[in-house]
């Protein structure tokens, strides 16, 4: 098959980014013939080698369309936040949530981060189209939930901007789900009280009398609030 044929065959199955097993499915051809040609072309300067077994025939302009190359993965807080344009800031590095110990690493410039979380709750992302790439990224409610899961390595204050900027769009019983589903005194009062800075109420949710630190990685000194027993050690 010649490079035209073989464009036009990827444009006809809509694959910006695409692997060897993909191309033998295309060109019916051996996994060697096909590594040899697709070597071939990124030599001519006619294909873009991403990572070791994944190509593009153009540059990858965004970094969200990273997340197809690794399964069982899903885009999450900081880079869920970028996406959903609730922050200023531009990060160079693409964090992905994942149930499995995965080591960072460096693709096209993009420093890859991987964040495991547990099996239970690995759940609560959706399928989008960047630039003509499938990948998954948490929804708004997942990403409101592991961005304080994740609090030490995410602000505070980015998930206060985060509530102000997505507040019309929450759904709050699909939020309920998830809580119920994780089954967290202490994420359920954070959430809680943040949700309620905003005006948002949640309603029949399950804490302890446990007084808790509002942010975790600041002192224990604060007013105490009586209704989320948190102990506000951070102004928003």
């Amino acid at each position: 098959m010649n490079f035209l044929t073989f464009q036009r065959k990827l444009d006809e199955f809509e694959l910006e980014i695409f692997t060897i097993q993909d191309v033998t499915k295309i060109t019916d051809q051996t996994k060697t013939i096909t590594r040899a040609t697709l070597s071939r072309w990124v030599k001519e300067n006619k294909l873009y080698r991403i990572k070791k077994g994944y190509y593009s025939l153009r540059n990858i302009d965004s970094k969200f369309q990273l997340q197809c190359l690794y399964s069982e993965t899903y885009i999450g807080i900081n880079s869920s936040l970028e996406y959903y344009g609730s922050t200023t800031q531009r990060f160079t590095n693409l964090d992905l949530i994942s149930k499995k110990i995965l080591h960072k690493q460096t693709v096209r410039d993009t420093v890859v981060n991987f964040h495991k979380i547990k099996e239970k709750h690995f759940f609560g992302f959706e399928k989008v189209l960047v630039n003509n790439t499938w990948v998954f990224i948490s929804s708004i409610e997942k990403t409101l939930i592991d961005c304080i899961y994740f609090s030490s390595i995410v602000y505070l204050t980015e998930i206060s901007d985060f509530i102000k900027k997505v507040k019309n769009d929450i759904d709050v019983s699909l939020l309920l789900i998830y809580l119920n589903k994780i089954d967290s005194s202490i994420l359920n009062k954070r959430i809680g009280y943040l949700l309620e800075l905003q005006g948002i109420l949640l309603k029949n949710i399950s804490i302890n009398s446990k007084y808790e630190k509002l942010n975790k990685n600041l002192s224990e000194e604060g007013i105490k609030n009586k209704k989320w027993k948190l102990i506000i050690n951070e102004e928003l």
